[in-house]
């Protein structure tokens, strides 16, 4: 089962290459077999049975091989909605774009990939399936091959060669020292007896897999790509491609080495100063950005990082936030980027200073935007605000000295920056002030705001009755610690 979870999305992307008789044939089919993926991936978690299987043996004890746990079953669930969600919104984006069907190949190779990904046995699976989301998703930066696409593709791939060494690196001593890459819940690591070279290799890897997710030093690419790419696939990039490296980290800090091993050593503290650097830095970079998409990108960065800031709490409480974070991020950052694609495809404008008057010309649009900037922000009852407080708690229990107060002090800094980025051209939207002349309202199309209205959905109703999705994540981070 857990391969036809991968390859079904990997054989619809090749589908999708053949000539079909009418656009609407090949969207119809596609959009099917996301149905059909989506479906398949919810039954297999709710069917309660414990999947693992080996695809191909590398050496006598290198595999390449799947297993379903909580972590991937969270990170499944993601995707599959994403994707099809995402799906439904390109039918209008995507209608006057050239090169289509590449476009299409490459989102579904890039869903397998990362399904692989999240599926992943071991440290070398997930290292391949990693490497390949990397490739398959960077053609969908260079989709429109102009000046920038290219700038913004070459930099994501540099930056993802460069991790991938870093985390290589990792793999290798983590190996030679351990003689196992198998994922164990607690890590494999025996606290007491790891040497300085392991906790370094550690270090490695969460900064190698922290270039995916936007990490400081690491994080250049993401204003650069982000812009640039197709609004279904930046809304993909940022809620769901990125959290890859989120993965890979979650699976070396509590899978691997273990988080009684690294609580108190260099490595965590090191790692803790880095995520709250970016979480400041990316919050004003988008503060002071006036182009809506790489406002937006720079977001990614910092809310990313509320993340792995979470993780890197390495306790029980951390890791659940950390995971509601992964939740609630996904779904209000994807609803952002399909809201910059409304207003660049109906209205074709980029700055926020331009967005004067527009909330009445596309009122559906931006009462969502409302709805998800709420929830991004950590406004109550929006699921943003589950999360963050989550994070802030874990922090002041799980954390002593001055760090423990620096953690929520950095988050409620970042909230605050948060609201001015996105309030604004939300109140500029509705509210133009005297002189404005107005223009005819826009007609938004069915396909892009029903997306929209699902996403802002699930971030009020979510917030609302946090209550069954919380005790599942608490669930989960009580297994794996």
């Amino acid at each position: 089962m857990l391969i036809l979870l991968i390859a079904l999305p990997l054989l619809t992307g090749l589908a999708a290459a053949l000539p079909f008789p009418s656009r609407r044939g090949r969207l119809t089919f596609l959009l099917t077999m996301q149905i059909i993926e989506t479906a398949l991936v919810v039954w297999t978690l709710v069917s309660g049975r414990s999947y693992a299987t080996n695809i191909w043996h590398l050496t006598e004890s290198l595999t390449i091989a799947m297993k379903l746990d909580g972590v991937a079953a969270v990170f499944s669930v993601l995707t599959a909605v994403a994707w099809l969600l995402a799906l439904i919104y390109s039918v209008e984006y995507m209608s006057h774009s050239q090169n289509e069907a590449r476009f299409y190949v490459f989102l579904f190779l890039s869903e397998g990939m990362l399904l692989g990904t999240a599926l992943s046995a071991d440290f070398v699976s997930m290292y391949v399936f990693y490497e390949l989301t990397s490739l398959c998703s960077m053609p969908l930066v260079l989709h429109e091959l102009t000046h920038d696409a290219v700038t913004g593709a070459m930099k994501y791939l540099y930056y993802s060669i460069g991790g991938a060494f870093f985390v290589l690196f990792g793999i290798v001593v983590l190996y030679t020292n351990t003689s196992t890459l198998d994922f164990a819940p607690g890590g494999t690591l025996i606290a007491g007896q790891h040497t300085g070279l392991e906790l370094l290799a550690v270090f490695f890897v969460v900064l190698g897999f922290g270039t995916k997710a936007g990490l400081f030093p690491m994080h250049n690419w993401l204003p650069s790509a982000h812009p640039v790419a197709p609004a279904p696939a930046s809304a993909l990039l940022s809620g769901i491609i990125t959290k890859a490296g989120v993965i890979g980290i979650i699976r070396v800090l509590y899978f691997i080495a273990g988080p009684s091993v690294l609580r108190g050593t260099w490595v965590q503290t090191a790692c803790l100063l880095l995520a709250l650097g970016t979480v400041f830095m990316g919050s004003m970079l988008a503060y002071g950005e006036r182009d809506f998409k790489k406002r937006l990108a720079y977001s990614s960065i910092s809310q990313i990082s509320y993340v792995l800031t979470a993780l890197f709490l390495l306790t029980e409480d951390g890791l659940t936030g950390g995971l509601l974070q992964v939740f609630f991020h996904a779904w209000a950052k994807i609803g952002l980027f399909l809201i910059a694609g409304v207003i660049i495809h109906l209205a074709g404008l980029r700055n926020v200073e331009d967005f004067r008057g527009l909330g009445r010309r596309l009122p559906v649009t931006f009462l969502c935007l409302v709805f998800v900037s709420l929830s991004l922000v950590g406004i109550p009852p929006f699921g943003g605000f589950v999360s963050k407080w989550a994070i802030s708690l874990a922090a002041l229990d799980g954390l002593g000295g001055p760090l423990a107060y620096l953690v929520p002090a950095v988050l409620l800094v970042s909230a605050l920056l948060t609201a001015g980025y996105l309030f604004a051209p939300i109140v500029s939207g509705f509210f133009p002030g005297e002189g404005f002349t107005g223009e005819p309202r826009l007609r938004e199309p069915p396909a892009m705001t029903l997306p929209l209205v699902v996403l802002a959905a699930v971030c009020l109703v979510l917030g609302l009755f946090p209550d069954r999705l919380t005790a599942l994540f608490q669930s989960l981070a009580a297994q794996v610690l």
